[in-house]
């Protein structure tokens, strides 16, 4: 009875010490914030244009599957442009075609958003192989 007595008090303060541990805060990235990210592809230093850009809300990994998407078309500058982004963790990719070597390109990068502002991003791209 008293090994028991023991095992029971020792697990109930083991409970209690390894509960008490604070979660860390964390920015959830996605929709709902004033961040606006501004992305140009490019190539060995060239713009590519016709480029389609994927962002991945909370992951600096590259995904299967992406939250959103948008065009860098010639119209815009060749610019992908996510609007009303909070803080957080961001994975971005994107797959286009280099029309100087007739080659498609494809390249990711992570990105964190730490303030509401305006951010302007190189994406690299590169030849799939």
């Amino acid at each position: 009875m008293h090994r028991y007595r023991i095992y029971v008090g020792v697990s109930l303060l083991a409970l209690a010490f390894g509960c008490n541990r604070k979660d860390e805060e964390t920015d959830v990235a996605g929709k709902g914030g004033n961040a606006i990210l501004k992305i140009t592809p490019k190539h060995h230093s060239q713009i590519i244009d016709s480029c389609k850009v994927y962002i991945k809300y909370n992951t600096l990994d590259a995904a299967t599957s992406y939250d959103d998407s948008t065009w860098a078309l010639p119209s815009n500058g060749s610019v992908a442009v996510f609007q009303g982004l909070k803080a957080g963790k961001y994975y971005i990719f994107g797959l286009g075609w280099d029309k100087s070597i007739s080659q498609e390109v494809r390249g990711g990068l992570p990105y964190t958003i730490t303030e509401q502002k305006t951010y302007e991003l190189i994406l690299p791209v590169t030849e799939v192989h």
